[in-house]
């Protein structure tokens, strides 16, 4: 039996001084990145057309398309972060699946082939859930990196430069809270 209760050292993980820059670098790097994906717009027959590629009805409630349990959420088939950067898979019909929130959760980041193949369906499901998938994707796919990476180089590195301004000020805020820490604790009982 795992025992959840708390024990008081876990205080220790409060009792640390914050960094903006260490504890949201990543959140705000994540952020430009995805801002650089597109959205398909929400057109009724073209996610009708995706979801009978999945061999379900677009009307009834969608299924875990990795496990068959009722549908809960949209997976992101590939990162819309990868390394930092922007993948080129953004918030398109091709990269999103009904999935439940546990197949969600378990998948993270993982491939997609990969996290079918480690499943515990039969290999005959798993070769037809693969099929299901790669067919939705190619009928459904745009290649947005291709089109950023050279259409619009002078725009990424003009937003790169934002990014960087950003991780500067909040570097610079970070010098300014230690500056105000070390006076509130010499004037107080914080030690």
């Amino acid at each position: 039996m795992h025992n959840c209760f708390m024990k008081k050292t876990d205080i220790k993980r409060h009792l640390q001084d914050y960094s903006i820059f260490n504890k949201r670098k990543t959140t705000v790097n994540h952020a430009f990145a995805s801002a650089q994906s597109i959205s398909d717009t929400y057109d009724v027959e073209k996610v009708n057309r995706a979801i009978r590629l999945l061999g379900q009805d677009p009307d009834n409630d969608l299924l875990c398309v990795y496990c068959d349990k009722p549908a809960e959420t949209w997976d992101h088939i590939r990162a819309v972060v990868e390394n930092g950067e922007f993948s080129g898979h953004g918030h398109t019909i091709s990269n999103l699946l009904p999935c439940c929130k546990n197949c969600n959760s378990k998948k993270g980041n993982k491939d997609w082939r990969i996290f079918i193949e480690q499943s515990k369906i039969d290999q005959l499901t798993k070769d037809k859930k693969v099929k299901l998938i790669e067919e939705y994707i190619k009928q459904n796919r745009t290649d947005i990196r291709s089109i950023l990476t050279h259409e619009c180089k002078e725009e990424l590195k003009e937003l790169n430069i934002i990014r960087d301004k950003i991780f500067e000020l909040m570097k610079e805020g970070d010098l300014k809270s230690k500056l105000i820490r070390e006076k509130v604790r010499g004037k107080s009982n914080c030690a």
